[in-house]
């Protein structure tokens, strides 16, 4: 079964009747707790890459909500996503940000320490472990010493909540629905030992929907120089 072409095939369908919006970037405002995260990566941070940007409203909102960043390039394989976003910064006045329909293999054309903030929400967990672990390897290959991460994580899945979604295990904390994977589940602890290489600034929560757990938020820094254990 080819795991990564259900899951583009899934999110394209997902995307695919999006859209595009007019936004007024003056009226943009801190509304919930990612918000105050994408604020603190504009204001930051000059240079940013949001990795499986998805419909580009993150990066979005890094570049109106901050003081400091210049210049955004996002990218995902769902073409509708994509096509949403570039439609929307054009139809908005929303300069500088460049979106992309690409998968992984985008990053292996970007060149070492090119970013000093990079986004990447809601991504990492939805794709196999082996996908996951190689995309991780080129984030810490292409974020600058110093650099911010903003990673957001969708909740950690209990046994209730396994049970209760008819969630399906295919591999190693890898669970799918309807042929496609929806949660590469690891603890948070889990997901921060994965960036070896970075420090935890802070680790957060937000409510994306009333009846489901709180997504989790990390923002990490890449070491300025590799440390010796």
């Amino acid at each position: 079964m080819n795991h990564k072409e259900n899951v583009v095939q899934y999110w394209d369908s997902y995307f695919k009747d999006s859209e595009p919006l007019k936004i007024n970037p003056n009226e943009v405002k801190v509304e919930h707790t990612f918000d105050a995260f994408l604020k603190q990566i504009g204001d930051t941070c000059q240079d940013v890459l949001d990795v499986g940007c998805g419909m580009g409203t993150s990066l979005m909102g890094a570049k109106c909500l901050g003081s400091t960043i210049k210049s955004g390039v996002g990218f995902d394989a769902s073409k509708h996503a994509i096509s949403f976003a570039n439609q929307t910064v054009k139809l908005s006045g929303i300069t500088g940000l460049s979106f992309y329909s690409q998968d992984e293999s985008f990053l292996k054309t970007l060149e070492d320490a090119s970013f000093d903030g990079m986004i990447c929400s809601n991504f990492l967990d939805v794709i196999s472990k082996e996908l996951s672990e190689s995309i991780i390897q080129e984030i810490k290959r292409v974020l600058k010493p110093n650099g911010l991460l903003l990673l957001k994580l969708n909740f950690f899945l209990d046994i209730s909540l396994i049970e209760k979604l008819n969630m399906e295990l295919i591999d190693e904390n890898t669970y799918q629905m309807k042929g496609v994977i929806r949660s590469y589940n690891l603890s948070t602890e889990a997901w921060i030992e994965r960036f070896d290489g970075f420090d935890v600034l802070t680790i957060d929560g937000y409510q994306r929907a009333p009846h489901l757990p709180k997504d989790r938020i990390l923002l990490l820094k890449k070491y300025e120089e590799e440390r010796l254990e």
